[in-house]
């Protein structure tokens, strides 16, 4: 049986990793479909969602999922922490960023942050806020690594955090984790939040 091989688009200038063309997508429609299992990415692809997050997908599968999303004009992004195979380093990143062509990538941790800067990709830090504990320390980090946009999960503890992220670093912040319902995704949007991420499907316009 022949092997089909899967070959990328040219992407000599097109893959975009501006921030500009980001905040613009979600302007328009505020909102990232999350994405876990490949299965989940066609009612995305077909949705007006103008940017996809891909959480854990393995690495040998990532490519023709990020080039689907950009076919159809989308951003794709790529949580390199949760992805299978893929070393969670600078190769890593490199290896997103010039082989894959990912328009941006997702990490909680700041070196990475610098390293997907350095590949010129846009950067997206997140914290994962599960107590008052951990909030000096994840504005220390976004102090430290200088994302190009932060993402807060969980969604319900964005209004209680957002006045202080935004006093030590002002980024552009996207809202995620248990945003199931169009009263936390309004409430998210109304406290600032450029747009949120979710999985799930009835608000993904």
């Amino acid at each position: 049986m022949a092997t089909r091989i899967v070959v990328p688009p040219a992407r000599v200038g097109a893959v975009d990793g501006s921030v500009t063309r980001l905040l613009d997508a979600f302007s328009r429609v505020p909102v990232a479909a999350v994405i876990s299992r490949a299965e989940e990415l066609p009612r995305a692809l077909t949705s007006q969602v103008p940017v996809v997050f891909f959480l854990r997908p393995p690495a040998f599968h990532l490519g023709p999922l990020v080039w689907a999303v950009q076919a159809r004009g989308k951003m794709a992004f790529v949580h390199i922490d949760l992805i299978a195979g893929l070393g969670k380093d600078r190769a890593g990143i490199a290896f997103l960023a010039r082989e894959i062509g990912v328009n941006g990538i997702i990490t909680s941790h700041s070196a990475l942050v610098a390293a997907a800067k350095a590949e010129r990709v846009i950067a997206m830090q997140r914290l994962l806020l599960h107590d008052d504990l951990a909030l000096p320390s994840a504005l220390a980090a976004l102090d430290h690594a200088r994302p190009d946009i932060v993402e807060v999960l969980p969604g319900v503890i964005f209004p209680l955090v957002v006045d202080r992220i935004r006093a030590r670093v002002p980024l552009p912040i996207i809202v995620g984790g248990f945003v199931t319902e169009p009263e936390q995704r309004n409430a998210a949007l109304v406290r600032g939040a450029v747009a949120i991420s979710t999985g799930t499907t009835s608000l993904w316009p």
